[in-house]
């Protein structure tokens, strides 16, 4: 593709998905090849600096595209001379068929499964083997349980801190002494929930300036998220039903969040979440109740996310807009809020 196709597929995108930078480098590596790569910063520097640009797009540019979150999705992309480069990118091709059918409820169920990798980890392990049951590296298979891999194995890609990919297997690919029975019931959840999660995510709420508020409602409204802080100091304001218990709470808190974190509800002058306004109602719902999901069934509660996702879940064309990647970063951050007091932010950090 020349630079002039690049630019328009870039521009396309931007009109019609709005998701993540990895979202956007993904699309540009199927359609222009890794030289798409090398032109995506300065086509996207020109964006930014374009005149007559519609204001939602130039904002989605300025604040979702802008260049630290660029060059980090860039950076964790690899060096296309790496052998485990064309299977990332052919394990990211075929999660988008996740999008577009019912697979999508199943695929949130899966990622909100194991308690022990990242929320973002289980959404590549599922793309890989939606039939896995437990997985972990060779190593910890050998030092924790005796188990062996198998010859025959097919091990599955995820992410690590310190190292590129790392390659795990599922219990199915591994030989051994018979697994111990907290192993065998690992994904089941006993409903309890610790409200110390609750005071933690509220008191991270004011590191990121967003204000959460009880207020008596109706029956049938959980809560809602805002951009119309009433109080000058905040950028968001999240309101909750007065009358729910802690675990109700939470489970409302998450998905109001959640919005918030994917963009859905206006941008962050200081880069501290995506700005993506301009997704469908359906696709904003979707992606934030498989957020809030996944980290309330992380943390042990019981919710009805799944029903409530596949009366949305349709073939549709308009789910394309749906981001995977954002979904389970965003309910990384929300895991870690719940887990620590966070420190307070510097002017300067980007969305994390």
């Amino acid at each position: 593709m020349t630079r002039i196709e690049t630019t328009e597929f870039i521009l396309q995108w931007v009109r019609r998905r709005q998701g993540s930078p990895a979202d956007l480098l993904r699309a540009l590596e199927q359609e222009a090849g890794w030289p798409g790569r090398l032109m995506l910063p300065a086509i996207l520097d020109d964006l930014r600096a374009r005149l007559g640009l519609p204001e939602a797009e130039r904002k989605f540019l300025i604040y979702t595209l802008n260049a630290g979150a660029v060059a980090q999705a860039l950076a964790e992309g690899g060096d296309p001379a790496q052998p485990y480069q064309s299977s990332m990118d052919d394990l990211f091709v075929r999660s988008r068929r996740f999008r577009r059918s019912k697979k999508f409820a199943a695929a949130v169920e899966f990622v909100a499964r194991f308690r022990d990798y990242s929320a973002y980890n289980n959404m590549l392990v599922y793309a890989q083997n939606p039939l896995a049951t437990h997985f972990a590296t060779a190593s910890h298979w050998r030092k924790a349980f005796g188990r062996s891999i198998k010859e025959e194995a097919r091990g599955m890609l995820i992410l690590a801190p310190r190292t590129p990919v790392l390659m795990v297997y599922d219990v199915a690919d591994t030989d051994g002494p018979p697994l111990p029975e907290q192993m065998r019931v690992f994904a089941r959840t006993s409903g309890r929930f610790n409200p110390a999660l609750l005071d933690r995510t509220v008191k991270n709420c004011e590191r990121d300036q967003i204000q959460v508020r009880c207020l008596p409602m109706g029956e049938l409204r959980g809560g809602f998220a805002t951009s119309r802080a009433r109080e000058p100091g905040w950028k968001m304001r999240v309101s909750l039903r007065a009358d729910l218990e802690e675990a109700g709470a939470y489970a409302v808190l998450c998905h109001e969040l959640a919005h918030i974190y994917l963009g859905h509800v206006g941008a962050d002058r200081d880069g501290w979440w995506p700005f993506r306004i301009n997704v469908s109602e359906a696709v904003a719902e979707i992606e934030a109740e498989s957020v809030a999901h996944i980290v309330c069934q992380r943390a042990g509660l019981r919710t009805r996310s799944a029903e409530y996702l596949s009366s949305f879940v349709e073939d549709s064309e308009d789910l394309d807009a749906i981001s995977l990647d954002l979904i389970s970063r965003v309910a990384g951050r929300l895991e870690e809020m719940g887990r620590r007091l966070l420190p307070p932010r510097l002017q300067s950090d980007s969305a994390s």
